[in-house]
């Protein structure tokens, strides 16, 4: 029996939490907690998103001098990697490990202009799908 290829837009989650990037932590993390997400998409007017805030993020910072006066733009990891809807769950994986990174914006265009994101896939997602034995 011939496996089904999965692609991201099969697996992403549609829906996004942007915040601006002067979002304090201590905010970012009652969104994280209210919206049951582990990470958010940091925004900027001009330059559409400009990083991620993860759990991983907000924990490398959490109990250190002021850590409550940190903005989203300050913790955040400002190199988002984006990917297409088409692309394998295996070239994902692929990504995520090369570039030792735990989330990818699905992008609907062109990866070189400012827009907002189609998904997210994490790669616990990843992890979901081989684990329902579909691989």
């Amino acid at each position: 029996m011939k496996k089904k290829v999965k692609l991201l837009k099969d697996i992403m989650t549609k829906r996004i939490v942007m915040i601006p990037a002067t979002l304090s932590i201590r905010e970012i993390t009652k969104i994280m907690a209210r919206e049951e997400v582990s990470g958010v998409a940091v925004e900027s007017p001009e330059r559409g998103v400009m990083g991620i805030v993860s759990e991983c993020d907000v924990l490398c910072h959490f109990g250190k001098l002021n850590w409550e006066l940190l903005t989203a733009e300050e913790i955040m990891t400002p190199h988002v990697e984006a990917i297409r809807p088409e692309t394998t769950l295996e070239e994902a994986a692929d990504v995520m490990n090369e570039k030792h990174i735990h989330r990818l914006l699905v992008m609907g265009r062109d990866l070189s202009e400012p827009q907002m994101p189609a998904g997210i896939v994490s790669a616990s997602d990843i992890v979901k799908e081989i684990g329902k034995g579909s691989f």
